[in-house]
């Protein structure tokens, strides 16, 4: 079964950032892009797909993306700045457009969630950002 983790940031997870995660927490597994680079794989030495990364969203409306995540469990890196959405004196502006990364951990090794969990945590703080971790997760960072 998946699960799916949410980057909210302030700056855009580029294909570096993302790349810089992924060196920084996962640096035995690869990429791989799929679905004509709108999706990004990654995997183990066998080829499996351990998680799954779509490409990120500009969210014009920040404070719609808020309202959308109302009572979900936002979780923020150790030691990062956040989004003024987020924390009171966050970084940013209310009205600064918004990154939206969504990290989805596909199952296919028990620790796929952890993974995922501890990638979404490094991008978020590479992007001045939030993680919002799927209900009854507990986060790693």
């Amino acid at each position: 079964m998946s699960s799916d983790w949410t980057v909210i940031g302030v700056q855009e997870p580029t294909l570096n950032r993302i790349t810089e995660a992924l060196v920084m927490t996962v640096p035995h597994l690869s990429i791989r892009q799929q679905a004509q680079d709108t999706l990004l794989e990654i995997v183990d030495d066998a080829g499996t797909a351990i998680l799954a990364l779509e490409a990120p969203r500009l969210i014009q409306l920040p404070e719609e993306s808020v309202r959308l995540l109302t009572g979900a469990p936002v979780s923020a890196p150790a030691g990062g700045t956040v989004p003024v959405f987020f924390a009171p004196g966050g970084s940013g502006s209310p009205q600064d457009p918004l990154w939206w990364q969504e990290i989805h951990a596909l199952g296919s090794q028990p620790d796929s969630g952890e993974l995922a969990d501890k990638v979404s945590h490094a991008l978020a703080a590479l992007c001045t950002g939030v993680v919002i971790v799927p209900f009854g997760e507990d986060s790693n960072a």
